[in-house]
């Protein structure tokens, strides 16, 4: 008997904790939950194909459950859904129902936004202005369906897990967007005078040319005649390239070699002119009297290939006391040839 009850025991711890887990199984699969928290409603204009039981999510954690999608008469809808206790609502408070996955499911997600800080007690209503839908995905995919007939069923569910994953809560990315694009339509129709303007002028500009084909299909056979003969001639145009990039080296070795000579003569040009402009008076007498020294000197040289020269005057140049010089005249001649002018 006692073997028995033991084995009953035993048996009984078995099957509670046998229970207990495929209770504890049952509640996470079914999403149950024992905190029902407090009540909201939340108008939206489409819902998504959001259904009952959905999760309601702040910052990607379950906070409830949607517990009813009902119709209104304005066609708006109403969607009733539970939040924990520890969930505060505001007058700010939005509601944005967002893709859950590939298969279309979709959670509804409160988000904090511009607005009072009022606390929304249980039972109170977002408004249709603070409650956003989900972007029509179906309609942004059906686009791509011409770009799906040529892909394989994986390549299809990769691209649309990535376009989920892309535009997934960047609503208020694609309404700045479209903002900006009304902000330029907007400025176009503004402008529509000066675009009128510029749809003529191109019109002036295509009759021009229409009244001209002949010449302009001439132009574009000469063109393309051009462009044929250099490339048959494409050989003769690769070597006269490379002869010109030949000769370019040689320049450039030459020169090189030139610097150092060149930069001496462009140094001892410079010293001559400095010398030069310190004695200018002398330099610009010597340039004066220069003619006249190369005529004297021509007639001196009419008689053959050497110079007669007469000697007029001899001085013999001596060192003095103290350094100075002493000239003494050896020989004198004033007339003649050397009777001064």
């Amino acid at each position: 008997m006692e073997n028995i009850r033991g084995t009953l025991v035993r048996l009984a711890a078995f099957l509670t904790v046998c229970l207990l887990g495929t209770v504890a199984l049952w509640a996470v699969f079914a999403d149950l939950r024992f905190d029902e928290g407090h009540t909201y409603f939340a108008r939206f204009v489409n819902v998504s194909n959001m259904k009952k039981d959905s999760h309601v999510r702040i910052a990607g954690v379950e906070v409830g459950q949607v517990k009813n999608v009902a119709i209104n008469r304005d066609s708006t809808v109403t969607v009733e859904f539970t939040a924990d206790s520890s969930v505060v609502l505001t007058e700010g408070s939005r509601a944005v129902i967002r893709y859950d996955n590939v298969v279309g499911d979709r959670f509804l997600a409160l988000e904090e936004g511009a607005g009072g800080t009022k606390k929304l007690n249980a039972g109170d209503t977002i408004p249709v202005d603070r409650t956003q839908p989900a972007l029509d995905l179906d309609a942004v995919i059906g686009g791509f369906r011409p770009l799906f007939s040529a892909l394989s069923p994986d390549k299809i569910n990769d691209l649309s897990g990535q376009l989920i994953q892309a535009l997934q809560g960047q609503g208020p990315s694609i309404g700045s967007f479209l903002a900006q694009a009304a902000v330029v339509t907007n400025t176009l129709a503004d402008r529509d005078q000066l675009v009128g303007q510029v749809v003529t002028n191109l019109n002036t500009v295509l009759t021009s040319f229409g009244g001209k084909s002949d010449k302009l299909d001439k132009a574009v056979v000469s063109l393309s005649e051009l462009v044929d003969r250099l490339a048959q001639r494409k050989t003769d145009v690769t070597n006269a390239v490379a002869y010109t990039d030949a000769a370019a080296n040689s320049i450039a070795g030459l020169l090189t070699e030139a610097r150092p000579p060149l930069a001496k003569t462009v140094h001892e040009v410079d010293r001559t002119a400095g010398i030069v402009l310190a004695d200018h008076d002398y330099f610009d007498n010597f340039l004066n009297t220069l003619p006249d020294k190369y005529k004297a000197l021509s007639r001196q040289g009419i008689y053959g290939d050497f110079f007669s020269f007469y000697l007029c005057d001899a001085v013999l140049k001596l060192n003095g006391k103290g350094g100075q010089p002493v000239y003494v005249k050896v020989a004198s001649q004033t007339t003649g040839r050397c009777t001064p002018k």
